[in-house]
């Protein structure tokens, strides 16, 4: 089954301890998928690749700095969507599921349910 999100594997934890999960949208040039933005091109969707591969939004946005568009899962911002990106005030770190840390070798940033068990 195909998700329109990415909350059962990935997503960003703002400085509140919420969630901020990337999700799938469609362009209105027709592309659809994660939209990945260059750092520092914000929101813009022009300059945006979309995907649909799991393992290339995680390491767009952890090992390449690149922003993502995501909607927090709580707090006061619940229901908001923005672009958002590791080493960004507004964001303090990440979870992945155990089973795809591979995606991540070498990443200075770790999750940060790293060594949790399970």
């Amino acid at each position: 089954m195909a998700h329109a999100d990415s909350a059962h594997f990935f997503y960003l934890i703002d400085q509140g301890g919420n969630r901020r999960v990337p999700r799938k949208v469609k362009a209105q040039d027709g592309r659809y998928g994660y939209p990945i933005h260059p750092v520092g091109k914000g929101n813009d969707s022009v300059a945006a690749i979309y995907t649909e591969d799991d393992q290339m939004l995680v390491q767009q946005v952890v090992l390449h700095g690149k922003g993502v568009r995501c909607r927090a899962e709580g707090g006061p911002q619940k229901g908001q969507v923005n672009t958002l990106g590791l080493d960004r005030r507004t964001i303090r770190s990440y979870w992945l599921h155990p089973s795809k840390t591979a995606w991540i070798v070498g990443a200075t940033k770790r999750p940060e349910n790293e060594g949790a068990s399970a």
